[in-house]
């Protein structure tokens, strides 16, 4: 079981994540990453399947010089008017810190699953999409939820 001393999301004394949601998601102490390049590679070979060609990590286009972002995925000649291409990047996130089952399904204290994907994707959108608009590319998020 993890503890609060480990990662900076819990506060002091609070036990982390009984069900093991957090070690899905936790890039300072688990296999997150293993997670959101697994999700990537699905992302990949989806597109390829339906005949599109895919950059992956690295070789994804990269927003403007002056922002120089870079998505996950990116679809090459998706065919939406106005765009050459799409980006996609992964999140992958855990809704619950603690028990899964308290305050009758709310999440974080705050938030129902569907709201807390919603705000996710949300940043996703304001750090990326105008950026990539500014170089003719679409941009979407992929918002994984572990619990």
């Amino acid at each position: 079981m993890l503890w609060s001393g480990q990662c900076t999301r819990a506060r002091a004394s609070e036990s982390l994540d009984p069900p093991g949601d957090h070690v899905l998601a936790c890039n300072k102490h688990t296999g997150a990453t293993r997670g959101h390049k697994h999700v990537m590679d699905v992302l990949m070979q989806l597109a390829r399947n339906t005949g599109y060609s895919v950059r992956v990590n690295h070789k994804v286009s990269t927003t403007a010089a002056a922002s120089n972002k870079q998505g996950d995925v990116e679809l090459v000649n998706f065919g939406l008017d106005g765009f050459n291409n799409l980006v996609i990047d992964v999140s992958i996130c855990c809704d619950h810190i603690g028990n899964s089952t308290v305050n009758n399904g709310h999440l974080n204290s705050k938030m129902h699953t569907n709201d807390y994907l919603q705000a996710r994707a949300g940043a996703k959108n304001r750090k990326y999409k105008e950026d990539y608009v500014a170089v003719s590319m679409a941009f979407a998020a992929a918002i994984v939820s572990v619990a």
